[in-house]
Formats: C-alpha cells, structure tokens, sequence
C-alpha cells in the first residue's frame, strides 16, 4: 500500500504540470477571481450581469443529515439573487441530466426558508462545461427551459434553466464571440483574445500556487485510498462505491464526485481526519524536506497522529 501511494505521489507531481483549465479543481481556483468568474458568466449567457457573490468556494451543500451532498466548482449569486452553479465536466458519466435536475433542487432548497413563499425562489442556472457532446448534435450550446408538450412557445416560467456546453464541437458564429472563445481555450488552449489570454494567465497562476499543488495531491491521495478502501467492504458495498463511484472518482472527478461517500468510508475506517488538517501536515513536512513522511502520513493513522502531535496540529 504504502508504495501505491508513494508511485501515486510521483504521478500526481508530474500530473500537475500539465493539468489545464479542463480539470474541474484548476477550474474552480481560477473562478475565485470574481472578475473573470463575472466575464465567464457573461460570455455563455451573452449578457451583462451586474456584479456577483460567492454563495459557496467549492463547498458542499448538504440539505439533510443523510442527503446526497453536493461539491460545486462555482456556485455564486448576482446582483438580482439568481443563483448559477457551474461545472467543469472532463468526462461523461451518464447521469448529467439527472444531476443536473438534483442540482437545481438543491439550488432551491438551500436559498428558501421554512414558510417563505415560493415566489421569493430565484431563477437558477445550472451549466456544464463539457469536454465531450452530450447530446451528438455537434452543437456547442445546449440550453433548457421547462416548456409545454403541446405548444412548444408556451415556456413554464419556473426559473429554472440548463446549460451543457461542448468544448469539443465546431465553432458556431451564431453563439457569439466570446463563448466560442472561452470554449476554444477549454478544448485546445488556444490564446485568441482577451479572455482567453485571462483565462491562461489564472490557469499559470494556479499551477504555480503551492498550497494548491498540495490540497490538490492531498485530495486525490484521500479519494484513491477511500476507492480502494471501498473494494475491500465486500462484493456488493464494493460495486456499490467502487463501481458506481469508483468510476467518477478519478483525477479530475474525485474531489467533488466521491467526497461525500469517500468521507463515510474514511469515517468507517477510521480516517477522521480533515482535509484542512492533512494539508496542514503535508505542507509543513514538504517544507521540511520530509516527503517520504508524507507518503506514510497518508497510509498509517498512528504515524499520522505523532506527527500531529509533533507540530502541534489540532483538530480544529
């Protein structure tokens, strides 16, 4: 196990050079900027939005104690109250639609409070940013409203709206400049205008950033573990983690997909560690040149603990 995580180490170092703003965690560290955030927005939904707030930073929203969670790239609200959750996705998993229909629950549920009237629900946008075509068509925009089955006009009005967008199809002049733009650095990083020469100076930015290079290894250290882990519950909890979530659970999806079923396993398992307090740890041993302590920190819990205890590293 422990050289499992240690080639493990090696290929996430090496991983990370080369990482683009097609993975899902350097796309959610570059839409901190609010500003470039605010401009992605505009550019996909050809309109002007006023300003914008962060509801969440990749956090997850849990709206019952045993609900399905979810961890958003980037959830943020405009000057208007309407909510838009946007999402790196690298590969299909075959359940975007559905997903897409829980997250437009979840938007709901989280932004009205017990009594409120239904009225006061925002209008929410939910988007994909695809590095496939979901649907074949060739399309680069996908966009869905709710609409009457016998008078296609008749639109519903419920605020809710869709978005899957197709990094990888043909230039459309119709959609504008600025989507094809950003869609064009998406899928091949190609520099052709202001945005997107915004875009790669954040993606630098990002790559360059330790404590990010860390959290990132840190987290993908947890998920595969928590996936191998999984395998060792049995045949039928190891279909049900491994399988179903083992196949979401790879470099680029693991962090948001298997985070809250890979915190159960670690819980099971006795990992009660948080994220906060392993980046800790792994940050003080890289600056004291102790990588090899890093790699049997994240397989043997006592170890763990005496170094905890060494660098005076609470819970909290």
């Amino acid at each position: 196990m422990e050289q499992d995580v240690r080639n493990l180490v090696q290929e996430l170092e090496v991983r990370w050079k080369s990482l683009t703003i097609a993975n899902d965690f350097v796309f959610g560290k570059v839409m901190l900027d609010e500003d470039l955030c605010k401009e992605v927005l505009e550019a996909i939904l050809s309109t002007d939005i006023e300003k914008i707030e962060y509801v969440g930073r990749q956090d997850a929203i849990d709206v019952t104690e045993d609900g399905h969670g979810v961890r958003l790239d980037v959830y943020v609200r405009d000057a208007r109250g309407t909510v838009y959750s946007v999402e790196m996705q690298a590969t299909d998993t075959h359940e975007l639609p559905q997903r897409s229909r829980y997250y437009h629950a979840m938007l709901a549920l989280s932004q009205i409070s017990r009594g409120a009237p239904y009225r006061s629900l925002r209008d929410s946008y939910v988007i994909f940013i695809c590095g496939f075509d979901l649907f074949g068509l060739g399309r680069r925009v996908y966009s869905f409203q709710s609409r009457c089955e016998d008078d296609p006009d008749l639109c519903l009005d419920d605020g809710v709206h869709t978005i899957f967008l197709a990094a990888t199809s043909p230039t459309e002049p119709q959609e504008g400049p600025r989507v094809n733009e950003l869609l064009d650095y998406i899928s091949s990083r190609k520099v052709t205008g202001e945005l997107s020469s915004r875009l790669n100076e954040a993606v630098e930015h990002v790559l360059d950033n330790r404590k990010w290079r860390l959290e990132f290894m840190v987290q993908a250290i947890k998920d595969q573990l928590n996936v191998d882990k999984g395998r060792e519950l049995g045949l039928a909890e190891g279909r049900k983690l491994g399988l179903e979530e083992g196949r979401q659970l790879g470099l680029d999806e693991g962090h948001k997909l298997g985070l809250d079923e890979g915190r159960k396993i670690g819980l099971e398992e006795g990992q009660t560690v948080g994220e906060e307090r392993l980046a800790k740890l792994v940050a003080r041993l890289n600056e004291d040149g102790r990588q090899d302590d890093i790699v049997r920190a994240a397989t043997d819990p006592t170890f763990r603990a005496n170094l905890y205890s060494e660098y005076s590293i609470g819970s909290e």
